[in-house]
């Protein structure tokens, strides 16, 4: 044919009657039908993937396909039968909160869970959230994971970091590598607060420490009904949009989510899910409705719902039944000492916190429910624990906006009524009076950051229907939150590796309590030592001794108290005096784990005071300069300008009807804003129920404006005032009542007002219409002097 070269060859092609008859000849002789499939295996060879080699090995690369041997990744995966494993944890919850422990509190589901599992009656925490959490989450004591206080600061010894140890794998970390789906939802507060911002650093971020997905806040509590500081990743996001919002129901419906979408698409993979409500650590915030399901159920007052807490512990053999009430702790005042105002309004605190346990309740019952309806419920280990005892930091008085106390302006009670109607809801910011955290902790002596066991006694249910038989038992061994991921652990059948990510591990300082969960004669470890600002205790068997720090004092002023907890299971009667010997035993024991885990040094000062210092001693930034857009910045991170001398200079562009905000930082429960209305400047600060407003006596001009409001402080950091000035010329000037000495969690927002508002003046972010060009802050950074330190130590009511 023209064109056509004679020497080329035709492709080589198999038609279908070869192919046949190659099909076939596996029943033809034996012989011929080897010759046929060879001859297939032949043609096919350069069209088929080559068998891999052994699993381990690497790939035989040869020129051409038909030679290589593939090898391929092996994703991890789990041991056969490996169950989902789910941790709850409740914050400030103390030991008497929940149905199942004796509470007249509704807790159904946690009660269910209990029945079909088991309860722990001397399980232990750290007295604090951070110190926990950073315990539970790499099985060694929260000195040795760097985190023997709060994650706020930085204190600059190994025990004290703030931040996450590198030196021990996590949790999440270990469990997806070896073939779990990972997610966290809700609080986190184990790395440092410096690391908050939009530019990290994210090295202890909840994703880069084996959550594969999280939906989360860091830092101590958040606002439940108008969070500012969610985070997906590493991204920050506003909370859904959707009427009625509140943050433990979005947090369950997250993690309801995360579950159905990974067994939908992974059913065979177990996974690990870390649910990690805010409640019921203040603020108390709920629904009006949730509330007022409690309704005059708490005006009998604290003695007589301690009292019956007591006996409903005795009755379900929690505690042995010679057990007695310790006095109320230092504080309080017995119920009938209070006015009639007291009872209402203190009843009323009651009755949010309550319904609060009552939601997360309601909530973890629809996580419940989703595992029963993917048939995942039998071989899910279910771990619910609340971080430490009841709080104490709401003053004996409670208050309806626990950042006023903080921030030393307290709330008179008559004041506190006024908002009866609507205490715990968005309006308010409040935390119970320390005789309720007394109820909370029944029948236990002292509150959360207290090593006597108020402060480290918690309840803990462990519930798996496919491992634990004979469910509904109490367990009565020593359990300690140090002790969880090795149980976990050994529950999964996953190794903790020696190495991780190159960095050698330190050893495990827990050990698994998995046998005692199956079996309640199988024995605990027994020894452990405890530390939280001074307060300090170390438990060895029957014998417990402890001590209550006074701040400021030599640490060898301390007096230690020595209980058996044989006979004396609440504290209640020191052998001290009676038993040396047991004493320097004990005191010796402690001494050696706190040189061993990096107690040392022991810091005793108030939370607010270790912010200030820190804050001197790193240094104020003393200029910030923002060109629209920029991200809301997170409150530990943000210009800190309360109680200084500072500037705010916006230059921006506007005209009639683009009015709203220029800056904002914190909300109405504690923060200052500076917008336009009506063309007029404003600035305003809240700290409910207390605020100050200030406007200008004449409108911006059309165009370009350049605005600026100057604090000049006469007494830092309570004693001062503001002015006004637009394109140079002051227009309005006001001396405070009392300046605000810091912000709440919303964090800080150029030309809009995220979170929870303000100022009650504008509904919802009120975004500026026109144009912002700039944004200058300038801060008088100078050093607090010894006599101001003195001022507000005084007005805080702290001491040295």
């Amino acid at each position: 044919m023209t064109g056509q070269n004679p020497d080329a060859r035709p492709p080589r092609r198999i038609d279908r009657r070869s192919l046949l008859i190659g099909a076939a000849g596996g029943t033809a002789a034996a012989t011929g039908g080897a010759l046929a499939v060879g001859a297939v295996r032949a043609a096919m060879a350069p069209y088929v993937t080559p068998a891999a080699v052994a699993e381990g090995q690497p790939a035989k690369v040869r020129e051409s396909f038909k030679d290589s041997r593939p090898s391929y990744a092996r994703l991890p995966t789990a041991p056969d039968g490996a169950p989902n494993i789910v941790t709850i944890v409740l914050d400030d919850v103390g030991f008497a909160d929940l149905g199942c422990y004796g509470s007249e509190i509704r807790t159904p589901n946690l009660d269910a869970l209990a029945q079909v599992g088991v309860r722990y009656s001397n399980f232990r925490t750290c007295a604090m959230c951070s110190p926990t959490r950073a315990a539970l989450l790499t099985g060694l004591n929260s000195h040795s994971a760097g985190m023997g206080w709060l994650a706020d600061i930085d204190s600059g010894y190994p025990g004290y970091r703030g931040d996450l140890t590198r030196e021990a794998a996590t949790l999440p970390e270990i469990l997806r590598d070896a073939g779990w789906s990972t997610f966290l939802s809700g609080k986190w507060h184990v790395n440092n607060s410096a690391s908050n911002g939009p530019s990290g650093p994210f090295h202890n971020w909840p994703t880069s420490r084996g959550f594969e997905g999280a939906y989360w806040f860091q830092g101590h509590s958040t606002d439940y009904f108008k969070p500012a500081e969610l985070y997906d990743g590493v991204a920050p996001i506003p909370p859904p949009a959707v009427e009625d919002y509140y943050i433990c129901d979005d947090l369950t419906d997250r993690a309801i989510r995360y579950i159905r979408t990974q067994k939908a698409v992974s059913p065979d993979k177990p996974f690990h899910l870390q649910l990690a409500f805010p409640g019921a650590h203040s603020p108390l915030q709920v629904r009006g409705r949730e509330r007022d399901v409690y309704k005059g159920r708490y005006d009998i007052g604290w003695d007589a719902v301690r009292a019956a807490r007591l006996e409903r512990h005795k009755a379900l053999g929690l505690l042995p039944p010679t057990t007695s009430l310790p006095p109320l702790s230092f504080g309080t005042r017995p119920w009938a000492a209070l006015s009639a105002v007291e009872k209402r309004v203190f009843a009323r605190y009651m009755e949010v916190y309550a319904a609060m346990i009552s939601n997360m309740d309601a909530n973890i019952g629809r996580v419940m429910q989703t595992l029963r309806e993917l048939g995942e419920a039998e071989n899910t280990l279910v771990l619910v624990m609340s971080d430490n005892g009841g709080s104490g930091e709401g003053t004996p008085e409670g208050s309806p906006n626990v950042f006023a106390p903080a921030f030393g302006r307290p709330v008179p009670i008559e004041k506190a009524a006024e908002l009866y109607d609507v205490m715990g809801e968005d309006a308010t910011f409040p935390h119970y009076p320390m005789a309720w955290a007394c109820v909370s902790n029944t029948p236990f002596r002292l509150y959360k950051q207290y090593a006597h066991l108020g402060g480290v006694a918690d309840p803990l249910i462990v519930s798996w229907p496919q491992r634990i038989r004979e469910g509904g038992q109490i367990r009565d061994k020593f359990v300690h939150v140090v002790d969880v991921l090795p149980t976990l652990l050994e529950a999964a059948g996953v190794t903790r590796p020696d190495t991780y990510l190159g960095l050698p591990q330190k050893p495990l300082e827990g050990a698994s309590f998995l046998p005692n969960i199956l079996s309640a004669g199988a024995e605990t470890r027994t020894g452990q030592y405890y530390e939280l600002g001074g307060n300090r205790a170390y438990e060895d068997g029957r014998w417990r001794l402890t001590c209550r720090h006074t701040r400021g004092k030599d640490q060898d002023e301390d007096v230690w108290e020595l209980y058996d907890l044989s006979a004396d299971v609440n504290e209640m009667r020191d052998l001290a005096s009676a038993h040396p010997e047991i004493v320097q035993r004990l005191r010796a024991a402690w001494q050696a784990d706190a040189e061993r885990y990096g107690v040392f040094p022991l810091d005793d000062r108030n939370l607010m005071l270790k912010l200030v210092q820190d804050r001197q001693l790193k240094g104020i930034r003393p200029r910030w300069e923002f060109h629209p857009p920029v991200d809301r910045i997170a409150y530990d991170v943000a210009p800190l300008v309360c109680g200084l001398d500072h500037k705010i200079t916006v230059d921006l562009e506007w005209e009639p009807g683009q009015d709203g905000v220029l800056v904002a930082s914190g909300s109405k429960h504690a923060g200052y804003v500076l917008y336009v209305e009506e063309g007029r400047l404003t600035y305003e600060y809240s700290l409910v129920p207390w605020g100050e407003r200030m406007v200008a006596n004449a409108p911006l001009r059309r165009g370009q404006n350049t605005v600026r409001y100057v604090q000049t402080m006469t007494g830092r950091p309570f004693d001062g005032r503001g002015a006004l000035f637009v394109n140079g010329r002051k227009v309005g000037e006001r001396t405070w009542e009392q300046a605000l000495f810091a912000t709440g969690y919303d964090g800080f927002t150029i030309g809009a007002d995220l979170g929870n508002q303000v100022s009650a003046r504008y509904a919802g972010p009120n975004p500026f219409g026109g144009r912002i060009a700039r944004v200058l802050i300038e801060v008088d950074n100078k050093p607090t002097n010894p006599v101001e330190t003195r001022r507000f130590l005084d007005r805080m009511g702290m001491t040295v």
